[in-house]
């Protein structure tokens, strides 16, 4: 799978790896805070707290708010998306909650259900960083 840099990010903003993996058939209840990448193949009910990219693939669901640097939906979520660079929704993928971001890539197939607000770079907005550390 070919790694692609967003526009206008810088070197110490791109697409971080992945540090976590939340499995196919995998169930998580609650928060989860990931310092790094986390990839969803299974499903969380919660708050998940992510400082760099948030993967969610193809039978990933989350059901509660995300907060992230940027993510990247293959999968569903149901919830308030807070991405702080980015955020794609990516073919087939299903996203109803409202989004607040500085970039949106929408691919076609795509399901949305909620309401979108959009910053410029230099608008002052919740830094994913300073999300409280458990």
């Amino acid at each position: 799978m070919e790694k692609r840099k967003p526009k206008n990010m810088s070197k110490k903003e791109m697409p971080s790896t992945i540090d976590s993996i939340l499995g196919s058939g995998s169930l998580c209840k609650g928060a989860i805070r990931v310092d790094g990448g986390l990839r969803v193949d299974g499903t969380v009910d919660g708050e998940v707290v992510v400082t760099g990219t948030l993967t969610v693939g193809l039978e990933g669901v989350i059901t509660g708010d995300v907060t992230v640097s940027q993510a990247v939906v293959g999968g569903k979520i149901q919830g308030t998306v807070r991405a702080e660079h980015q955020l794609e929704l990516q073919s087939g993928s299903s996203l109803e909650g409202d989004i607040f971001t500085r970039s949106l890539i929408i691919e076609d197939g795509v399901f949305f259900e909620g309401s979108c607000k959009m910053s410029r770079v230099n608008d002052s907005e919740p830094n994913v960083e300073n999300v409280e550390k458990i």
